[in-house]
C-alpha cells in the first residue's frame, strides 16, 4: 500500500540522536516527522502503521490523534508508531477522512489525510475442485471472516428462466422462499437459518460439497453477508458470485447406423447399434426445434450440451417421482436393433438424433456418446 521501510530506518536513527527534554523548552520547541502524510487505501480497510519521530522530544508525552471519521479509529500509539484501524467501506464510492496529530509544545499541528476506495466487489474468494460431470466442491473464502454469509450454488439456466439481472432480487425470492419454509415449521426466518447454519449460512472459510450436478451445465456459486432477526434479513455486503461449468462425462465409443422409410406423415426409423449393446435413446427435432440443424450445417458442441441436459432433466422429475432407473430406461430408452414407428406434421422437415446413455451406481442416467444424427 505505501513503501516506508527505508524512512523508517532514518526516522529510527532521528529517534535515538534526538535529545528529550524533561520540561518544555521554548527556544527548542518538539518537531515531529511522519513517514507519510497521505494514505491512500482499499476498500477492504485494515491495520495501517504510520511511523513517526520527535525531535526535542518531552518526556512521558505521547502523540494525541484525532480522526474526523468514525470509520477510522486509533488502534495503537507506541514510542514510534501510530496504528490506524480503517474499516472495511460500506458504499460504492471513493471516500475521505484525515486525522489530526498534536504533541505536547509542537506548533503546528500535524495533518494526515486518508483517501479510501469504494468498497471492495470481490469480498468473497471461491475456489471450485473435485470437479466431475455431475459433482463438484466449493470452498468459499470471506474476507471478513466474522460475519455470517450465504453459500450456496445454483443452475445459471434459473437466470436465464426468470430474467432476473438484479442480485438483490434474486436475493428477496430466495429469503421469500426461506419464509414460507419457516412458516410451514411454525418457525420465524431466524429460526430456520439457524437451524441450517452451517449447511447454508457460514462464518469463517467454508467448504460444500454438491452432487447431482447437470452435466454440460453452468451454475452460479454465490455468496452474500446476511443476518437474521424474526422474520427479517439484513444485508452485510453484496451477493458475489462465479461461474462454474460442470464437465461432460468421457464419451464413449458407440455409433448407430440410422435409416428411415417415410409414408404421408409416417416414418419407420431403423436404428442398429454398431459397438454398443447398452441402452441408447432417440430424439427428433422438427424443423422448429432449436436442435433442428440446417441440412451441410454441423451441431455445435453447445447444441450437444443442451441435449445431453434436456435428457438429463426428463430422467431427474421422472426419478423423482419415484420410478427407478431400470424402469425409466426401459419406458425412454431402447436396446439393440430397434424399428421406431413415429408420426410426423405433415410439411415439416426432421431430424433424428441417437446417443448411447449410462447410469453409474444408481445416478441419474446420462449421455455417453456424441450424437448420430440423419434427416428424416
Amino acid at each position: 500500500m505505501k513503501q516506508f521501510a527505508i524512512f523508517v530506518v532514518a526516522l529510527m536513527a532521528t529517534i535515538f540522536v534526538g535529545c528529550t527534554n524533561n520540561d518544555f523548552d521554548p527556544n527548542n520547541p518538539p518537531k515531529m516527522e511522519l513517514d507519510t502524510y497521505e494514505l491512500n487505501v482499499d476498500g477492504g480497510g485494515g491495520d495501517i502503521p504510520i511511523f513517526y519521530a520527535v525531535r526535542n522530544a518531552i518526556k512521558g508525552a505521547q502523540p494525541e490523534v484525532i480522526s474526523t471519521a468514525n470509520w477510522v479509529k486509533i488502534k495503537e500509539i507506541t514510542s514510534s508508531t501510530i496504528v490506524l484501524s480503517i474499516a472495511p467501506s460500506d458504499i460504492n464510492e471513493e471516500r475521505f477522512a484525515s486525522v489530526t496529530i498534536k504533541y505536547q509544545g509542537m506548533e503546528p499541528d500535524l495533518r494526515v489525510s486518508i483517501l479510501q476506495d469504494k468498497q471492495l466487489l470481490n469480498k468473497f474468494r471461491f475456489e471450485c475442485t473435485d470437479l466431475t460431470y455431475n459433482s463438484c466442491t466449493v470452498k468459499y473464502f470471506p474476507t471478513d471472516k466474522s460475519i455470517p454469509y450465504m453459500a450456496n450454488i445454483i443452475d445459471a439456466e434459473y437466470f436465464k428462466q426468470t430474467g432476473t439481472t438484479d442480485m438483490n432480487v434474486f436475493i428477496e425470492a430466495e429469503m421469500n422462499n426461506y419464509r414460507s419454509i419457516a412458516e410451514r415449521n411454525q418457525m420465524t426466518l431466524e429460526e430456520l437459518m439457524g437451524r441450517v447454519s452451517p449447511q447454508l449460512i457460514y462464518t469463517g472459510d467454508a467448504e460444500r460439497s454438491f452432487a447431482g450436478m447437470k452435466h454440460g451445465s453452468q451454475y452460479v456459486v454465490y455468496s452474500y453477508g446476511v443476518t437474521f432477526k424474526g422474520n427479517e434479513y439484513s444485508l452485510l455486503t453484496p451477493m458475489h458470485q462465479t461461474m462454474v461449468e460442470i464437465p461432460m462425462p468421457e464419451m464413449l465409443d458407440a455409433s448407430f447406423g440410422i435409416t428411415s422409410q417415410i409414408s404421408g406423415t409416417m416414418a419407420n426409423i431403423t436404428i442398429t447399434p454398431k459397438n454398443w449393446d447398452g441402452y441408447y435413446n432417440v430424439q427428433i427435432a422438427p424443423d422448429y426445434s432449436m436442435y433442428y440443424i440446417t441440412p451441410g450445417s454441423n451441431p455445435s458442441e453447445g447444441l450437444f450440451k443442451s441435449l445431453a441436459s434436456y435428457f438429463y432433466d426428463n430422467a431427474r422429475k421422472t426419478m423423482a417421482n419415484g420410478t427407478s432407473v431400470e424402469q425409466f430406461l426401459k419406458a425412454n430408452c431402447y436396446k439393440g436393433n430397434k424399428q421406431i414407428n413415429v408420426t410426423l406434421e405433415a410439411d415439416r422437415k426432421y431430424m433424428v438424433y441417437v446417443f448411447a446413455v449410462a447410469s453409474e451406481d444408481g445416478a441419474i442416467p446420462v449421455m455417453r456418446s456424441t450424437p448420430n444424427y440423419a434427416y428424416l
